[in-house]
């Protein structure tokens, strides 16, 4: 193996891994946004008040 030979090798290595570390850094930047929108999502989210006096719910029919 020449050094020409070499050189290229280790350039297309290293080609590989700086694209390798862009993907998964706009992958984990992809998935703190997915993250926050779920958040979001869950905070604008109001829990619906129970009436006590509905009897709906309150009778469960057993017999199939």
């Amino acid at each position: 193996m020449d050094i020409s030979s070499t050189t290229t090798l280790l350039s297309q290595v290293s080609a590989d891994q700086a694209h390798a570390t862009k993907v998964n850094v706009m992958i984990k930047d992809q998935m703190e946004a997915n993250g926050q929108q779920a958040l979001k999502l869950i905070e604008s989210t109001t829990p619906r008040p129970v009436d006590p006096s509905n009897p709906v719910g309150q009778n469960i029919d057993t017999y199939a």
